[in-house]
């Protein structure tokens, strides 16, 4: 994670580029509970994950890359 320790409850930080809030943090598994800015919807990410400013470096989705093998392994039957 590039913020300075582990966030407090109420940090507002950065998943990607949108802005999140910390709602729990659960240090000794590095596991940080958020949710985005205007939601409530709440699920865990990795410490790690969690910037103090945007970031706008590409990536590509787990979910995406699953969808290719699953259509790959569907093509030989």
């Amino acid at each position: 994670m590039t913020v300075q320790g582990f966030p407090n409850k109420g940090d507002k930080l950065f998943l990607m580029h949108k802005e999140v809030v910390v709602t729990k943090v659960y240090a000794i598994f590095g596991l940080i509970k958020i949710r985005y800015k205007e939601e409530t919807f709440e699920f865990f990410v990795d410490a790690s994950a969690l910037t103090a400013s945007p970031d706008f470096t590409n990536s590509i989705s787990i979910g995406t890359i699953r969808r290719d093998r699953v259509e790959q392994y569907h093509a030989y039957d």
